[in-house]
């Protein structure tokens, strides 16, 4: 049987017999469903690589759809995620996100980074959960090639005011001025907090530290399904 070794993190495990799991990793490569035979044996090398968000280096064998873990070096198991439901509940809808939008075989490098550096920044900074998710979401979609305009109107192009509140259209993909405000297809009122925290997100990253108050999360969330045409599992507290 041929031989891999992969980079991943675990985005996804389900319980299977007595004491296997199956796991969806997200790797740079593409997502891999693979089997960790034995892994819930109290003594077994593999638990500790088959939890949820675990990332490490997995040496696997067999084919797509059919490999199993034979061993892995884990570089970080993201223990404090769990201790926080906050930060537990961001963590696992950054995961449904991948799931739903990562193939096999696919160029996955962006997603993979930006998957890693925010339970990276979940876990061992205090930053707010909400505003590392919302960054998230927003250079996701970019990585995804949905970058939104927030500094031009998306219908006529007219550069928009660094104050006052605006409107965003979700179908259109960006910001609308207001003599373009009754084109509006699908959207939300964007304050001017809100509008320039997007702009600063947009071109800090991840490791930006962001007041949370202005991070307009429902915009993001909305922004994203809608161009990724699929729904994924609400949150599971209210940031």
């Amino acid at each position: 049987m041929a031989a891999t070794s992969v980079e991943g993190i675990v985005i996804r495990r389900a319980d299977y017999r007595e004491n296997d799991r199956m796991l969806t990793l997200l790797t740079p490569g593409g997502r891999v469903d693979v089997l960790s035979r034995g892994c819930k044996r109290p003594k077994s090398p593999l638990l500790p690589c088959s939890e949820l968000f675990a990332m490490g280096n997995y040496e696997l064998v067999g084919a797509h759809g059919h490999a199993v873990v034979t061993s892995c070096l884990l570089q970080e198991s993201f223990y404090n995620l769990r201790l926080d439901i906050d930060k537990l509940a961001c963590a696992a809808y950054m995961a449904n996100i991948c799931e739903a939008t990562v193939q096999p075989d696919d160029n996955a490098q962006r997603p993979f980074l930006l998957l890693a550096h925010a339970l990276k920044r979940l876990n061992f900074h205090d930053d707010p959960p909400r505003a590392i998710l919302s960054v998230f979401l927003l250079h996701y979609a970019i990585a995804m090639g949905y970058r939104p305009r927030l500094n031009h109107c998306v219908s006529c192009g007219q550069e928009m005011e660094p104050k006052g509140g605006t409107l965003f259209d979700i179908e259109q993909g960006g910001a609308l001025c207001s003599d373009c405000a009754g084109q509006l297809m699908r959207g939300m009122v964007l304050q001017s907090s809100e509008l320039n925290w997007l702009r600063e997100a947009r071109e800090k990253g991840i490791r930006c530290e962001l007041p949370s108050e202005n991070a307009p999360l429902s915009l993001l969330q909305a922004y994203l399904e809608t161009r990724i045409e699929k729904h994924i599992p609400p949150l599971m507290t209210k940031l």
